[in-house]
């Protein structure tokens, strides 16, 4: 990339909701550290049980989110990131990420990130992990509501169940 493409991408960096808290320097060791993805629709980006260190950050269009082949969500808000559940575990990927519209993705290399944070050069990881922390605290809520949900109606079904073979329908 040459000086101009920089300057545009770290203008793109600086309105990443996570990286608001970076000051120049971090911005820069950021960007050393990722690379810009055009990806096509239906391309898919991250397979199931695959292993690697990148997160990847959503600039432009929409990715949908998919576990064996059942939807879990679609992302389409520039800073919206995925990614983050091997890169938080060293396990391999979790889900399927597919484009459903033609993207612009920053792919950052994790492994990179960390050897700067160890290094004491960088903010950029506790930024990223606050990021984490924020999001997954969301997951979280809503999984805790859909399985009161859930659980709710297991107990109503249960109990219809029972009183169907009680002889309370005929």
């Amino acid at each position: 990339m040459g000086d101009g493409d920089d300057l545009d991408l770290a203008d793109i960096v600086r309105e990443i909701p996570a990286f608001h808290g970076l000051d120049e320097q971090d911005i820069s060791r950021l960007l050393d550290a990722s690379e810009i993805l055009q990806v096509a629709s239906g391309e898919t980006i991250i397979r199931e049980n695959q292993s690697d260190r990148h997160l990847y950050f959503l600039i432009d269009g929409q990715v949908g989110i998919h576990k064996e082949n059942v939807k879990l969500c679609e992302l389409r808000r520039l800073g919206d990131f995925f990614g983050e559940i091997s890169v938080i575990d060293s396990k391999c990927r979790s889900a399927t990420v597919t484009a459903k519209r033609d993207c612009l993705l920053l792919r950052l290399d994790m492994d990179a990130v960390d050897m700067n944070d160890l290094q004491g050069q960088s903010h950029v990881l506790a930024v990223i992990y606050r990021a984490f922390s924020e999001v997954l605290a969301d997951r979280l809520r809503r999984m805790n509501d859909e399985l009161l949900y859930l659980r709710r109606e297991v107990i109503r079904l249960h109990g219809r169940l029972r009183y169907d073979k009680e002889g309370g329908r005929t």
